[in-house]
């Protein structure tokens, strides 16, 4: 449904009437007079005297040059025995005005490539920058229109849909979430081009690099090294995957001290899924993640990084490395437990983030999004960000929460106070039937952005009101809740409880977790405990022999 606005009342207008003469007035599907149309937006945003034109897609052209409108609106009459075939819409020339510079711009290129679906009816078709990419993937590298729309959905998170009319994500005129996702992402192109320092123009230029780049199925440059940006004389830059999610950052929030053009309104929930590019590069240095045997999800997440010299490709040891997990959702951000890096003095370093929720549910709700900034040499040194997809855990159990008494912490809310919560996360389980050992991950919240691991030697919120001296700490587990093995502190948060019986390998079982620090028993509720079982400790199903 478009926006009955004055801006864009022509398109609506020129929609209406190309759609009475499609059907005859009468809903009939044989259209009158053999007549159908082709209309839409021309959009990087809305290119207003751009020429178009449409082709066979071998170069026939078919019906009349169209001029759009101030608007960036077209409308092209065709024959309807022409509109089943495929057929190619391109534009050229025209001028709008670019959403990461604030500049008018003479546009480029912009195309939609039109599968024949033998119905003849009227087709709603938007010239966008994904649109361009998926045409020149399939005109000018030879994929299908499915392997075209599968590569460009891998490297940018997303389904172009050429039938979403985008809306101006720096003057938005309508409250339909998907009009303005579309031109969010649109304007996250606009502004990619000014981050790898493209003139607003030279974006066009950029469509045509990518599609080549990402031809061979990766964005990452190709066999003979980095891609280059015609007519210009730049290259990709070889994590250009990565800089599709920055720049929705950047545009977004801001970037170098400037704000953020964004104004469509859109919560990080509404935006979609970013693309987890896996490279990313910084001053120095090319750092790369490399999944462990499970990709990202809720609870432990075991990956490593992969940093070399950006010039030499040779293996960087000795780093010191250390990781800012922060979630954004729709109204809040928060951070979330991480282990600390390890060295293993070949380049490659082990890493862990232990995330307290998904970024998207298993119906594909969105949440928001995890960003994980790679910090080298501490907060003001090189950064290298990431933009993991999270899932949500199923099965067996991967964290559980405790909570103070009067172990407090500050609260939300101007001198309010709350309990402080104790996270405990399954690192994991190992050994046979009678003789099990569990291993366990804590940390404790001290506030949104700071989940420090705990054990004995630890002090909580130091410096504050809150301040809580770790002297002493215990740790128990227990398949029946009422035998209890204690856990052995192995530092940094690590805990171990070995000799555990009653959990048989292959089944499903459930294992009691309490803590008790200085003295105090944690419980779910932050009460005292009840002494049955109601809020004394917190529970996971295992299934040993398992994952």
């Amino acid at each position: 449904m478009y926006p009955t606005n004055n801006k864009h009342f022509g398109f609506i207008s020129i929609l209406a009437m190309g759609l009475l003469t499609a059907c005859g007035g009468g809903g009939s599907s044989t259209p009158a007079n053999d007549t159908t149309s082709v209309s839409g937006f021309v959009f990087a945003a809305a290119v207003q005297g751009a020429t178009v034109t449409i082709d066979d897609c071998n170069g026939n052209q078919i019906g009349t040059v169209i001029t759009t409108s101030s608007s960036g609106v077209y409308s092209v009459e065709l024959p309807a025995e022409d509109i089943t075939q495929n057929l190619c819409v391109s534009s050229a020339g025209g001028n709008f005005n670019d959403e990461a510079t604030n500049v008018s711009t003479l546009a480029g290129r912009l195309s939609a490539y039109i599968e024949a679906d033998g119905s003849g009816a009227s087709r709603s078709v938007h010239l966008t920058p994904a649109s361009t990419i998926i045409h020149d993937l399939i005109l000018q590298h030879g994929k299908s229109r499915t392997e075209a729309e599968n590569l460009f959905n891998n490297a940018f998170g997303y389904t172009s849909d050429i039938t979403v009319a985008p809306d101006d994500a720096t003057n938005p005129v309508s409250a339909d979430e998907v009009r303005l996702r579309a031109g969010l992402r649109a304007a996250a192109f606009s502004q990619m081009a000014m981050d790898i320092g493209l003139t607003a123009a030279q974006q066009f230029a950029l469509f045509e690099a990518l599609a080549s780049d990402l031809a061979d199925g990766t964005l990452d440059g190709d066999a003979s090294g980095a891609v280059p940006v015609p007519g210009t004389a730049q290259f990709l830059p070889l994590d250009i995957s990565n800089r599709f999610s920055m720049a929705m950052l950047n545009f977004r929030e801001g970037v170098n001290g400037n704000p953020g053009r964004d104004q469509s309104g859109l919560t990080n929930d509404q935006i979609g899924k970013l693309p987890f590019a896996m490279m990313a590069l910084t001053d120095s240095y090319k750092v790369e993640y490399l999944p462990g045997m499970m990709n990202a999800m809720e609870g432990k997440s075991a990956f490593t990084l992969r940093v070399t010299d950006i010039n030499t490709d040779a293996a960087v040891t000795g780093l010191n490395i250390s990781l800012m997990p922060m979630m954004h959702m729709s109204a809040m951000m928060h951070s979330t437990p991480v282990a600390n890096v390890v060295d293993n003095n070949d380049g490659s370093y082990s890493a862990k983030v232990y995330y307290l929720m998904p970024s998207s549910m298993m119906n594909g709700m969105s949440m928001g999004y995890w960003e994980l900034k790679v910090m080298i040499g501490g907060m003001m040194g090189e950064k290298a960000t990431f933009f993991p997809d999270v899932m949500m855990a199923m099965g067996d159990s991967v964290k559980g929460t405790l909570k103070g008494q009067n172990d407090l912490i500050a609260g939300m809310m101007m001198g309010m106070t709350e309990n402080r919560n104790y996270y405990l996360f399954k690192e994991s389980l190992t050994g046979m039937t009678g003789n099990h050992t569990f291993n366990l991950f804590i940390a404790a919240r001290e506030d949104m952005m700071k989940y420090p691991a705990v054990d004995s030697t630890s002090t909580l919120s130091a410096g504050t009101a809150y301040e809580l001296v770790v002297t002493t700490m215990s740790v128990e587990v227990s398949s029946d809740a009422s035998t209890w093995v204690a856990a052995t502190d192995n530092g940094n948060g690590q805990w171990s409880a070995a000799g555990i019986t009653g959990l048989t390998n292959g089944s499903a079982g459930t294992l009691y977790v309490r803590l008790a620090v200085n003295g105090e028993q944690k419980t779910t509720d932050g009460l005292a405990p009840a002494g049955d079982g109601s809020n004394d400790y917190t529970m996971f199903t295992v299934t040993p022999g398992g994952m």
